[in-house]
């Protein structure tokens, strides 16, 4: 029986064992591919330098290279293929990191990325959660430090932002730029935030109700969204205080 469990025991260790070297070599081969492209990203900014009137002692002093080493990549022959590939990209509507951007809400690329960022975040939260931790967020954005809007985050708002997110990059998938996505996003910061993070609206008081109710509802609403830091509209009770009623 000890023999056995000995040899259970063994069998074990080397399937541990064989799983971190997997684990390692996806670990190298990435981190090669990662170099690999981030060489290949350097060639193709400093070709476009110097295509765009960069000498070569300035782009060296930007990149903190040899004046020498950026004369070899750039008569690299992979830098020949960097006005190519910078039109197909805006062909495609996806626009070289160099060229302006033309609108307030960036390219698809970047939404692309920003919505990546979302999704490690839910993964962060459910791990927290998971080990019984209570992650928090801050619902205002960083601009407005030191005033902060922090929740405690809970399963429900990682489905609501995770629904978000799928909702987006749908969006995202069927058009080619961002002014052909439909436009519901906030133009305030704060209230991007608050969609982005899953955060319900502050919705105004609604229904009938007498004068006194009504300045009562009205008064917290606006503590509401001041607390949030969010634009207040014109007070509707305003004129009724002026007048005495």
């Amino acid at each position: 029986m000890a023999r056995m469990m000995g040899a259970v025991e063994k069998e074990s260790e080397v399937r541990e064992a064989n799983r971190r070297r997997e684990l390692i070599g996806a670990r190298l081969g990435r981190a090669s591919f990662r170099l690999e492209m981030a060489e290949l990203e350097r060639i193709w900014a400093i070709a476009s330098a110097h295509s765009a009137g960069w000498s070569v002692r300035d782009i060296a002093k930007r990149v903190g290279l040899s004046a020498t080493r950026v004369h070899q990549l750039v008569s690299d022959p992979r830098a020949a293929l960097v006005d190519h590939a910078l039109s197909v990209l805006r062909e495609i509507g996806w626009p070289a990191p160099e060229d302006p951007v033309t609108d307030g809400d960036g390219q698809v690329a970047d939404r692309l990325v920003d919505e990546a960022a979302a999704l490690l975040c839910c993964v962060e939260w459910l791990e927290a959660l998971a080990a019984g931790r209570c992650p928090v967020v801050n619902l205002r954005p960083r601009e407005d430090w030191p005033s902060t809007d922090n929740v405690v985050v809970d399963h429900a708002r990682v489905v609501r932002v995770l629904r978000r997110i799928a909702n987006d990059i749908d969006e995202i998938a069927r058009a080619r730029r961002v002014a052909d996505l439909p436009s519901r996003t906030a133009a305030d910061a704060r209230l991007r935030r608050r969609q982005r993070l899953g955060e319900a609206p502050i919705e105004p008081p609604q229904g009938p109700m007498s004068v006194p109710q009504g300045r009562r509802s009205w008064g917290e609403y606006a503590r509401r969204l001041e607390r949030a830091g969010l634009p207040i509209p014109p007070d509707p009770y305003e004129h009724l205080m002026r007048s005495g009623k």
